[in-house]
């Protein structure tokens, strides 16, 4: 490819990204080089409004597809997220079934995951996490100190069922401290349930 081509393949780019964007410049590029009749000039530059809209509204839906479906579906189950959330690392695993709630008008949700883990963890790594839970277990005279409605005063807060189903709920936004990573700008629920000697696991993601 000659260098003459290329210097007017690379100003014909000019020319679209200019009016794409900054139509006045168009007519200032073209005016100088003179690669398009003053008709079609003219006609890209009436035009170039539409182009900014449309370029806007794309800009939205790809904002708006990533908060409303990536973001959810594959941030709040990566290992180091998961991590930061609970406070303890696990066993490698991998997500089996996503179940999407419907968004409400102002972004209300109520996400749940399947996940599994890759290998059958050992009695060790039950162990680990039933003395790492027992902690965020709130006594009865915790609760007894505070109404029914602030429960989220105890974040992370943990439950153990007969040794074998553990259950973590961590809350954060609304004045309540986000863990490390995530922003504190949002009100989000979160919870795990893990039984022991099953594969599979759950995480329920709350947003409102």
């Amino acid at each position: 490819m000659s260098k003459k081509i290329l210097v007017k393949i690379l100003k014909i780019i000019s020319l679209i990204l200019s009016w794409a964007t900054l139509s006045p410049l168009l007519l200032i590029l073209d005016r100088r080089w003179k690669l398009l009749p003053k008709w079609l000039r003219i006609v890209l530059f009436v035009l170039s409004p539409m182009m900014l809209v449309i370029i806007a509204a794309v800009a939205f839906l790809c904002y708006a597809y990533y908060w409303d479906y990536y973001y959810p579906r594959h941030h709040f189950v990566k290992p180091k997220v998961v991590e930061n959330i609970i406070g303890m690392r696990l066993p490698r695993y991998k997500v089996i079934e996503y179940d999407k709630d419907r968004r409400s008008f102002n972004g209300d949700y109520s996400d749940g995951f399947t996940l599994e883990f890759r290998k059958m963890p050992d009695d060790n790594f039950y162990d680990v996490l039933d003395k790492h839970f027992r902690q965020y277990i709130p006594t009865k005279q915790q609760l007894d100190s505070i109404p029914e409605d602030v429960t989220y005063i105890f974040s992370p807060r943990a439950e153990i069922i007969d040794s074998t189903v553990y259950c973590l709920e961590r809350w954060w936004g609304n004045g309540v401290e986000a863990p490390k990573g995530e922003s504190d700008r949002g009100d989000i629920i979160y919870r795990i349930r893990i039984e022991r000697g099953s594969k599979s696991f759950h995480i329920n993601v709350m947003s409102w």
